[in-house]
């Protein structure tokens, strides 16, 4: 069992190294809602991510960098975690 968690968090923090995850991340600003709800302008919908996206580029970058570096600590201390477990087996 641990050695199948240990797979999935290595991918993951595969992942997270290459910064693959900006839809998640996207996500995560749109579900908060940190900084507005979603904008409407005549017909069009526009999220908060995509508004801080295209606004402010430099602030949606280090939000991503800033949340990137966080969850990669989590899963890095995570299979460290894991793989100790696993060698107590």
């Amino acid at each position: 069992m641990n050695e199948d968690r240990i797979k999935e968090v290595k991918e993951r923090i595969e992942i997270l190294e290459n910064n693959e995850n900006t839809e998640e991340y996207d996500e995560m600003l749109d579900e908060v809602g940190i900084m507005l709800d979603e904008v409407g302008i005549d017909t069009s919908i526009y999220s908060a991510s995509m508004i801080l996206k295209n606004i402010d580029e430099i602030a949606y970058r280090c939000g991503f960098d800033d949340y990137n570096d966080e969850e990669l600590s989590n899963f890095i201390s995570e299979l460290e975690d894991l793989e100790e477990e696993l060698k107590k087996e």
